[in-house]
C-alpha cells in the first residue's frame, strides 16, 4: 500500500510525534464563555455559534459543580448568531435538570436568527426568555 505524497510527512493529530512532543488535537470552532457571579446567580456570556461541535464545550462549563449549585443560571446569547438542534437539546436538558433541582434557568438577549429557531421549534413556550440579562435577574424569583 502506498501513501500519497502529500500524506507522507503528516502525522495524525493528537498523537505523539517521534520526538515525544504532543501535537494538538484537531481544532474546530470554539465558544468564548465569560461567567459573572452574583450572590444568587451566574450569568454566562456566550460568543460564537452553538452547534454540534461547540455544545460539549458549553455543557462542560455549565455542568460544573459551581454552576449546578447557583440558584439562577442565565445564558446571555446576545453574541450568538447561530444554534442547531444540539444546542436546543442542551437548553431543554439544562432547563429540565435545573427545574427539577429547584433552580432557575433562562436565556437572554437572543439574536433574531436564534429567536426564530426557538419560535419554529416552539421552545419559546418552554424556555424562559428575556430581552436582557438585567431583565432576567430582575424578573426571576431565584435571583
Amino acid at each position: 500500500m502506498t501513501v500519497p505524497p502529500d500524506r507522507e510527512a503528516a502525522e495524525p493529530q493528537g498523537t505523539a510525534p517521534s520526538d515525544g512532543a504532543l501535537l494538538p488535537t484537531s481544532t474546530g470552532p470554539t465558544l468564548s464563555l465569560v461567567s459573572r457571579r452574583g450572590a444568587r446567580h451566574a450569568v454566562v456570556v456566550v460568543e460564537g455559534p452553538i452547534d454540534y461541535h461547540t455544545t460539549p464545550q458549553l455543557l462542560g462549563h455549565l455542568t460544573t459543580k459551581e454552576m449546578q449549585e447557583v440558584p439562577l443560571l442565565v445564558l446571555d446569547l446576545s453574541k450568538v448568531d447561530f444554534c442547531d438542534s444540539s444546542a436546543l437539546g442542551a437548553f431543554v436538558d439544562l432547563h429540565r435538570r435545573r427545574t427539577e433541582a429547584g433552580r432557575g434557568f433562562g436565556l437572554a438577549g437572543t439574536q433574531p436568527e436564534v429567536h426564530r429557531i426557538l419560535e419554529l421549534t416552539r421552545l419559546t413556550t418552554v424556555l424562559p426568555l428575556y430581552a436582557t440579562t438585567e431583565q432576567a435577574l430582575a424578573e426571576s424569583p431565584e435571583a
